[in-house]
């Protein structure tokens, strides 16, 4: 998608999620998505804000679709003259400052930890979700999937020259995970996870708030 066509049909296409294994030690299987509902109300939203008393919140429509095991799908804005927030976060979108978005979704069923060193306690203790329905899609600067970001292509690609560098921040789902390890080692990790903890807990009040 490059920046004219993006222009003119305020239309962006985007990898909404992938099987890598996330921030959460938690990886949500391309073929256990239920995407039916979000394909007839598919929305976005600036940061999960789905339960905000401002509509302007409600930045645009969306669908979803799988491909090549991946969630991919695309985001349409509102016009500005109807949404300024709308405008403000697709202008950020198209200069590289917000590249990444966040998957809302309810597990329909109950996953399982991996095997070997993805077992629960395992040094690499990995979540595998299954079959979920995605409830919605945002725009937000801190996404727990590293992968989940603007899908760019061709002339003037969109953000693409931008550097980027994200903190992973991001609650993925509705029920219990695996906790991370939060123990910091030293100064610099300490201050950080202070900052993650932060956004956490913002992150989860939004999420939280999705499923009332």
């Amino acid at each position: 998608m490059n920046r004219k066509e993006a222009e003119k049909t305020r239309t962006i296409p985007f990898v909404f999620s992938d099987e890598t294994r996330d921030t959460y030690n938690t990886v949500l299987s391309a073929d256990k998505w239920d995407l039916s509902r979000f394909n007839k109300l598919g929305v976005a939203f600036y940061n999960h804000n789905s339960r905000s008393n401002d509509p302007d919140m409600t930045i645009g429509t969306a669908r979803a679709w799988v491909e090549n095991k991946k969630l991919v799908g695309e985001i349409r804005f509102e016009d500005a003259e109807l949404n300024p927030i709308a405008e403000k976060v697709f202008r950020k979108v198209l200069s590289g400052t917000l590249r990444a978005v966040s998957v809302g979704f309810m597990p329909l069923e109950r996953g399982k930890f991996g095997e070997g060193e993805e077992a629960a306690g395992g040094k690499r203790e990995t979540y595998y979700y299954g079959k979920r329905e995605l409830l919605e899609i945002s725009i937000t600067p801190l996404p727990a999937n590293k992968n989940a970001t603007v899908r760019s292509i061709g002339e003037d690609p969109i953000g693409e020259t931008m550097e980027r560098m994200y903190v992973d921040a991001e609650i993925r789902s509705f029920e219990e995970e695996p906790e991370p390890d939060t123990e910091p080692k030293d100064k610099e990790r300490s201050e950080r996870q202070a900052d993650e903890d932060y956004a956490l807990a913002l992150d989860l009040m939004c999420r939280a708030a999705v499923v009332m």
